[in-house]
């Protein structure tokens, strides 16, 4: 072979050593480098307004920022520590390692069957979208890919001790707020109180702004002219974190028909200055320990500590009268002495 021939072939195979290099290592090294396949975190968590999950099974939820709260599925308001917890582990979530070699294709295996899909939005942009699976086998890691990505890594949160899949959740029960009034003062419109057993012990409280207020008796429909303005005040101060015990919409429907069907204790209807209004139905629960006795030593027919409530015609629950007690009251504690 000519001199020049052997120098041509070496040229060239130097050549695809350079671009084989080139193309295993220094590009792969790039691509796992590259931002967007591993920049898992959101530093300004203040502008994410949306955050949408949704897991293999189809299971959903929308969580939305709304006039200064969050709502679940466009319908309840969200636990704020439910909230609060995920938003934190979206700012601080963090590359501990990647995914070793050996275990790579199990690991995006397990992720393309049991993983939930997150996307966040910040100002109603989409701005990062990323597979959450399961922990790791020490349990101090989280299994996590970006879409676009064939990289997965373990992630954490430094300074924490644990996974982090039960904080990505889409049971929309477990989102919502317990809370069945929660306003401050100023935005509160109106509040009806009705007593269906007292008809004529029932009320209205209307705010008309700039500290002005006016009391309405709804049986007699007319407006009470003379009236203690500071217990009408030290009232509407009282709707503020009220939540219910336990939810029960999977109570014996019958029985819930049952109870729904007679007639109610008291009816709080409370409308904001959006024009929303949230109402609650309670309903005496009967007692079913026998152990409980009036002061006569007989057996109490209604439970003293809990009642049953029907929130919007919708979610039926439990709740305790120590809770309700300070809103449970009648026209006459508003009247001047």
């Amino acid at each position: 072979m000519k001199k020049s021939n052997i120098i041509l072939l070496a040229i060239v195979i130097v050549s695809i050593l350079i671009s084989l290099y080139y193309i295993f290592f220094i590009n792969t090294s790039s691509n796992l480098s590259n931002k967007e396949l591993r920049d898992f975190a959101v530093e300004d968590t203040a502008s994410v307004n949306k955050i949408f999950m949704v897991d293999k099974s189809n299971a959903k939820v929308l969580l939305e920022r709304k006039h200064g709260y969050w709502q679940i599925n466009k319908k309840y308001r969200v636990r704020k520590d439910a909230i609060a917890l995920l938003l934190k582990t979206i700012n601080r979530v963090a590359i501990k390692s990647p995914v070793s070699k050996s275990a790579h294709n199990t690991v995006v295996k397990n992720l393309a069957v049991h993983s939930t899909k997150v996307e966040i939005y910040a100002n109603n942009k989409l701005i990062r979208t990323y597979y959450v699976g399961g922990p790791t086998s020490d349990q101090y890691g989280t299994y996590m890919l970006i879409e676009g990505s064939s990289v997965p890594f373990i992630m954490h949160i430094p300074g924490f001790s644990g996974y982090l899949s039960t904080r990505y959740f889409v049971e929309e029960g477990l989102w919502r707020s317990m809370q069945i009034f929660n306003y401050q003062y100023k935005d509160i419109v109106s509040i009806l109180v009705e007593i269906p057993l007292a008809p004529s012990k029932s009320f209205k409280i209307i705010n008309n702004g700039d500290n002005n207020f006016a009391l309405e008796s709804v049986y007699q429909q007319k407006m009470i002219n003379d009236f203690d303005t500071i217990a009408v005040k030290k009232y509407i101060a009282n709707y503020k974190n009220i939540s219910y015990q336990a939810l029960l919409n999977n109570f014996d429907q019958n029985k819930k028909d049952s109870i729904i069907s007679t007639q109610p204790y008291y009816i709080f209807t409370v409308e904001d200055k959006n024009g929303i209004k949230q109402t609650i139905k309670t309903y005496k629960m009967p007692s079913f320990d026998d152990m409980l006795l009036d002061g006569e030593g007989n057996k109490l027919d209604f439970d003293p500590d809990q009642m049953y409530g029907y929130i919007n015609d919708e979610d039926f629950v439990s709740v305790q009268y120590y809770v309700f007690d300070n809103l449970i009251k009648e026209i006459d504690n508003f009247l001047k002495k």
